[in-house]
């Protein structure tokens, strides 16, 4: 009898490197057939965002079809920042100096207003093109025959594709599935 493919998911690597290198080489995947889906939030807080970024970009370059990289609002926020269309990147929550110190080999030192411009200058010429395409190639979602795979949530009633890609990665619904009776939704984000 032959064994069905399987899908396995990681949420909110967060430049965790070596761990993530650990469990990929757990997982019991055929390559061959088996999809790997990472639901997003690569960047930020961890000690190696570069080394994550450099490997899901080889894994996927090897196998297209089976490895799948969801955006998250991580990824997101990175972006918009680069775009010049929002700074909530630099909010000390978020983790991104030391994203921004991996790749630059030094602290970004964004104490006033007025050093913005100069530091998405910064950030846009440090971060390899290679990798800020690679965000900007990322789905909000992913859809196989047994789920949807989002980073955040859905808009209740709604499929991914009809979504606003925001909800898919910002929601933070504490009652998603008690009001939820769709296509199974599998999602990281909120810890």
């Amino acid at each position: 009898m032959k064994a069905s493919p399987k899908t396995f998911v990681i949420g909110d690597v967060h430049g965790r490197r070596a761990q993530f290198k650990q469990l990929v080489e757990m997982l019991p995947r055929d390559e061959a057939k088996d999809t790997l889906v990472i639901l997003g939030d690569l960047v930020d807080r961890g000690d190696d965002v570069p080394g994550v970024i450099s490997d899901l970009i080889e894994l996927q370059r090897g196998q297209p079809e089976r490895v799948v990289v969801l955006r998250g609002n991580h990824e997101q926020m990175l972006l918009d920042f680069i775009d010049g269309r929002s700074d909530l990147w630099l909010h000390p929550a978020v983790g991104s100096e030391l994203t921004f110190e991996q790749y630059a080999g030094r602290p970004l030192g964004v104490a006033v207003r007025e050093n913005y411009d100069v530091a998405q200058e910064r950030v846009a010429q440090l971060i390899p093109p290679e990798h800020i395409e690679f965000f900007r190639r990322l789905p909000f979602y992913y859809e196989d025959d047994y789920a949807l795979y989002v980073h955040a949530g859905l808009d209740h009633g709604k499929h991914p594709r009809d979504t606003d890609p925001h909800h898919l990665m910002w929601s933070r619904d504490e009652d998603f599935f008690r009001r939820y009776y769709g296509k199974p939704c599998v999602f990281g984000h909120t810890p």
